[in-house]
């Protein structure tokens, strides 16, 4: 049986080149950190912004990051997180390893 794993580099070069004109779109903007952070997408970009605003949009509290990150928007995983048992994908079922 298939496992489904991706690691952060390819999720994110996925992202990179996903057309904004996707059929069905896809939800890029529910894709955050382990520890529930928005990255940042450098100086003078406003990825973060928009992507907090996407989420904000779907009522997901977004908060600012307290101590050394406080520029950072951070959700709560514990609210807001999906933490499936198993995961469908290409008609396969798969179990979610730890």
């Amino acid at each position: 049986m298939p496992v489904l794993q991706c690691t952060c580099a390819f999720t994110t070069t996925a992202l990179k080149f996903l057309s904004p004109s996707a059929d069905p779109p896809v939800p890029w903007q529910r894709v955050v950190s382990s520890t529930g952070k928005i990255s940042s997408r450098g100086p003078g970009t406003d990825g973060a912004q928009r992507q907090r605003e996407a989420l904000e949009a779907e009522d997901v509290e977004v908060r600012m990051g307290g101590g050394a990150g406080a520029d950072e928007f951070l959700i709560d995983l514990a609210a807001y997180g999906w933490f499936p048992a198993q995961v469908s994908w290409n008609g396969a079922v798969a179990p979610v390893e730890e």
